[in-house]
């Protein structure tokens, strides 16, 4: 009975771990005439962030896309994969997703998709 306990309580364990972390939703800013970001927020345990897009075309299965690029380190409390030379227009697309290394194990999070509707005017 002790050993059928201790596999349960085990078991609980290795189940809840493994859906203890979800990668953040990305928050992505668009400038005008041209430029754009995606981040997500930095927490600790995180060590790596990567960025992965399109525009206006849909990923094919997991694919790196026009941009794929690891961002090694948080500047000011986001993790921010940054273009300061793509010109998005109103209603373009950007299709993506993003990859986290979270104490040790990477975690993804697909099927992102941003419509731009707006630019910010402030750039960081």
């Amino acid at each position: 009975m002790v050993r059928l306990t201790f596999c349960l309580a085990l078991l609980s364990v290795l189940v809840w771990s493994g859906h203890a972390y979800e990668v953040p939703d990305a928050s992505v800013r668009v400038f005008y005439p041209k430029g754009f970001e995606v981040s997500i927020p930095d927490a600790e345990g995180i060590s790596l962030f990567a960025f992965h897009g399109k525009v206006n075309e849909e990923f094919d299965g997991l694919e790196a896309g026009r941009w794929a690029r690891d961002i090694p380190k948080a500047k000011r409390g986001r993790w921010t994969f940054r273009d300061r030379e793509t010109v998005l227009n109103l209603g373009d697309t950007l299709f993506f997703w993003t990859y986290v290394v979270y104490n040790g194990l990477g975690y993804r999070q697909d099927d992102g998709a941003f419509v731009v509707s707006v630019y910010d005017s402030q750039r960081n």
